[in-house]
């Protein structure tokens, strides 16, 4: 009875204080789809239902560092999130259960089973958008408040994993596992969301299409492979695996900010298009509802946030993260017996659309592609420099930090052989292609709080570089 009063008085506070607030929820501002380069329409499920109809009741998604640990909007979020672990300590089988919500996540991204893999291809924002929806339903009806909204963490303007997912057991929004404490502050050049958004292709930002046949490419886009990847990985624990991140509750803040982001993306600039075609706009995901049952919706029904009933408070990031580096700000390349150093092959790259592609602007991006001769069976952390000389001097130039993960083949537990990563470069970098310049591509392993870098050096075969791989044989 006492947790049932607790429930009640925290949802009374947190409706007193929305109904104290309704005028200066007004403010805020709306981010629709037609604001932010989404089409106007709104599109209606084809066979309707309740849960995918559009919402008259709207909730506001806010950065969860922005509110008072003891806020009753936390409070209740909390009752919430606990109700649900509850219930699974109860039944693990109960579908409106914590571990039934964190199996979701389990089913769609740590599956061999590659008609399900929402990861490494262009249906990863879309489907961990139905996912943090799922979510937000059951933690709803488990306060059978309408009005609940899920945060998001804005780790550009807090780079320390906010006090509320701090303390004990008793808090629900508490995880063990992490490798990480709240003094851990996580490195600037892990959250850099600029180069992401300096893409115009979704393609280049959000994934390429899912491969059909054992052998072809996978590649993930720049967001997944960047700051997605790279907070996963140094939170560590739970949330450093594809089995288990789901039962981690920052993961919800994490990918919360990651979905805002993907809105921002949009925002950034008119050039920036969703893809068109039926492949990815008629595309079924799956999860269950706010009562656990399944659910299904195509891709082109998650692109506009208000038909899942809400919007972010704002879609404003630390421009220090979106803007490029200051050249004193870079990563500097600190010499190491684990650095991983290959030459670039001139011959198999694309060499003429790169420089091509440079004569009008100061950087752009490529993609590079490797084999591996040797990788871990686990994330690999790494800061990535193009090293030559010219002018007599010695250029090592930054390219990006990413988390390499170790990607299985179509329907295989083999780890497929080739590796892309989205990267950005600048004309310097191209320059030094244009002149045939013999350039060392360099991977410098990162160290991770309470981690030992891997002591396998990563091996790497014929690195290469391509403008586009569609037509990475065209030159």
């Amino acid at each position: 009875m006492e947790n049932i009063d607790n429930n009640n008085n925290n949802r009374r506070s947190f409706l007193k204080r929305l109904g104290m607030a309704s005028v200066g929820f007004a403010g805020l501002p709306l981010i629709s789809s037609s604001l932010i380069g989404c089409k106007d329409d709104k599109i209606k499920s084809e066979n309707g239902g309740f849960e995918k109809n559009a919402h008259s009741n709207i909730v506001v998604r806010k950065n969860i560092a922005d509110i008072a640990v003891d806020d009753a909007e936390i409070k209740l979020f909390k009752d919430a999130v606990g109700i649900l672990k509850k219930r699974s300590q109860i039944s693990p089988l109960d579908p409106m259960g914590w571990q039934a919500n964190a199996f979701l996540h389990t089913t769609f991204c740590a599956t061999s089973m590659y008609s399900n893999q929402v990861h490494y291809n262009w249906y990863v924002w879309p489907w961990h958008r139905l996912y943090l929806w799922s979510l937000e339903q059951k933690l709803q009806k488990a306060v059978s408040e309408p009005k609940l909204a899920l945060h998001y963490w804005d780790w550009t303007k807090s780079n320390f994993i906010p006090e509320h997912y701090w303390g004990d057991e008793s808090n629900p929004l508490f995880n063990a596992s992490r490798f990480v404490g709240p003094n851990d502050k996580i490195p600037n050049d892990f959250i850099n969301v600029g180069a992401g958004f300096r893409t115009k292709d979704y393609k280049t930002f959000g994934g390429y299409p899912a491969i059909k046949k054992y052998g072809d490419a996978q590649l993930d886009g720049m967001a997944e492979q960047s700051f997605h990847n790279n907070i996963h990985n140094w939170i560590g624990g739970q949330m450093a695996t594809f089995v288990e991140s789901g039962f981690e509750p920052i993961f919800y803040g994490h990918h919360g900010n990651c979905d805002r982001i993907w809105d921002a993306w949009l925002a950034y600039s008119t050039e920036n298009k969703l893809p068109d075609s039926e492949e990815w706009l008629e595309k079924k995901l799956y999860a269950t509802d706010g009562n656990g049952r399944p659910v299904d919706f195509k891709i082109k029904e998650l692109l506009n946030t208000e038909d899942l009933g809400y919007r972010f408070a704002d879609l404003d990031l630390n421009p220090t993260f979106c803007n490029p580096y200051n050249e004193e700000d870079k990563p500097k390349r600190n010499e190491s017996k684990k650095d991983c150093i290959a030459s670039l092959n001139l011959k198999t790259s694309d060499t003429n659309s790169i420089i091509k592609d440079f004569a009008d602007k100061e950087r752009s991006h490529v993609i590079l592609h490797f084999e591996r001769a040797q990788l871990p069976y686990q994330p690999y952390c790494a800061r990535v420099f193009f090293e030559y000389m010219m002018d007599g001097r010695k250029q090592s130039k930054y390219t990006g930090t990413f988390t390499i993960l170790p990607i299985l083949d179509i329907d295989s537990v083999l780890l497929q052989n080739g590796v892309f990563l989205q990267i950005e470069i600048e004309k310097e970098i191209a320059q030094a292609v244009d002149q045939k310049i013999k350039i060392d591509v360099i991977f410098q392993p990162v160290p991770l709080p309470n981690r030992n870098i891997p002591d396998e050096i990563l091996k790497l075969e014929n690195i290469s570089i391509y403008k586009d791989y569609e037509n990475r044989n065209s030159h």
